[in-house]
């Protein structure tokens, strides 16, 4: 007889090996029809969510932001002269958002979900279209990694109001966050010096062919040390591994067929995980709500609304029309940062459950729509950097 675990696992992994030949066919996101498969997969066929695949979602959660921390390189962003763009880009949309939504006499947290920016989906799409390398693609990375870790400080400030209001309690913990963001750039300094003063041992970690896999072995450790000390710090694990991998990737600057390796084990096995996750987190009973399918439509146009300051912005940020309409669309996919604001909101007691379930709705709707325009606009910008280049 087939074990219950044993079956759940192999559908898991099944559906994360079938789906990006699937993806390709359809032209859509891998990440998006992963969370549909999830969403399938664990309402009409399996009916419950071991303990076991909540820990692989948030593996994988804590990976792909390492990852995302990685394709920061502060080099190349304080080199663009575009640092205080990409700041700037966040910080009006969580300033104006939640304003608007406030003034409309709807919960002000709600315009802050609508507001989070996530390079969740972004990366793997960049990816899967060959533009991550390119001015484009680090602009947005640059602005998508910029607004998520605003977001994570922005949750992390909100979670500990709400919990300790403008108390003692509150600086302690905004305190132990500050000396989170102090540690980081300490094990930064002293990082770069230990690269610098024995070359020999990074290269010897970085070895393309080591058959034991020591620098793979450390990099998952440093992913999930750095998420430890920021849970330990009060704050979220991803914020601590998103620092992880920002100091990884500054120190590590020539990793050659690594980066290879640590994304293959990524995307390949734990990320998905992830994805496939949130749509198991999605109950289809919402869908058969008109009036929270309705919310979420809205709320899915108001997505896009927040995030099209790049097309305000396009000439400081030496972007043609095209490429900002390209960087809005797909700075309008937030996923796993909508879908934390929300399962958040609720545990605050700031969201009803309704409109929890409607931003996970939201960020299905906007994962799967706004990349799929984005599309045909990033094979138009690919066409025209071919023909430039030739």
């Amino acid at each position: 007889m087939i074990n219950k675990e044993h079956l759940v696992i192999f559908l898991v992994l099944l559906g994360a090996a079938v789906i990006p030949f699937l993806a390709r066919r359809v032209r859509l996101p891998s990440a998006a029809l992963e969370i549909v498969y999830g969403t399938l997969l664990f309402n009409f066929v399996v009916h419950h969510r071991p303990d076991w695949f909540t820990v692989l979602r948030e593996i994988g959660f804590i990976y792909l932001m390492f990852i995302a921390g990685m394709e920061l390189e502060l080099g190349l962003v304080r080199k663009s002269g575009k640092a205080g763009w990409y700041l700037l880009i966040s910080v009006l949309s969580f300033s104006v958002t939640p304003f608007l939504f406030f003034i409309a006499g709807q919960p002000y947290f709600l315009g802050v979900a609508v507001a989070m920016i996530s390079a969740g989906i972004v990366i793997p799409v960049l990816k899967e279209s060959e533009l991550i390398k390119t001015p484009l693609g680090r602009d947005i990375v640059g602005v998508a990694l910029t607004g998520e870790l605003l977001s994570i400080l922005t949750l992390t400030l909100i979670d500990a109001h709400q919990k300790h209001g403008f108390t003692l309690e509150a600086a302690l913990e905004l305190a132990k966050l500050a000396l989170l963001f102090g540690l980081a750039l300490l094990v930064l300094k002293l990082l770069y010096l230990a690269a610098w003063w024995h070359p020999e041992r990074v290269e010897k970690v970085m070895e393309s062919e080591d058959p034991v896999e020591e620098g793979i072995r450390a990099v998952v450790t440093v992913a999930f040390a750095g998420g430890l000390l920021a849970a330990a710090a009060g704050a979220e694990p991803i914020l601590g591994s998103f620092l992880a991998g920002m100091i990884f990737s500054h120190v590590f600057k020539s990793r050659g067929r690594f980066d290879e390796k640590v994304n293959a084990l990524g995307f390949g096995f734990l990320i998905p995980f992830f994805f496939i996750g949130v749509g198991a987190q999605l109950d289809l009973r919402f869908l058969a709500s008109p009036e929270t399918v309705g919310i979420a439509a809205l709320l899915t146009l108001m997505v896009l609304g927040s995030n099209l300051y790049p097309l305000l912005l396009h000439r400081p940020l030496r972007l043609t029309l095209l490429e900002a309409t390209g960087m809005s669309l797909l700075l309008s996919a937030p996923l796993s940062m909508i879908v934390v604001a929300g399962t958040l909101g609720e545990k605050m007691g700031i969201l009803s459950p309704e409109h929890s379930g409607a931003l996970i709705l939201t960020a299905l709707f906007a994962s799967i729509l706004y990349p799929s325009l984005f599309r045909p606009i990033s094979r138009r910008i690919k066409s025209k950097l071919a023909a430039a280049a030739g």
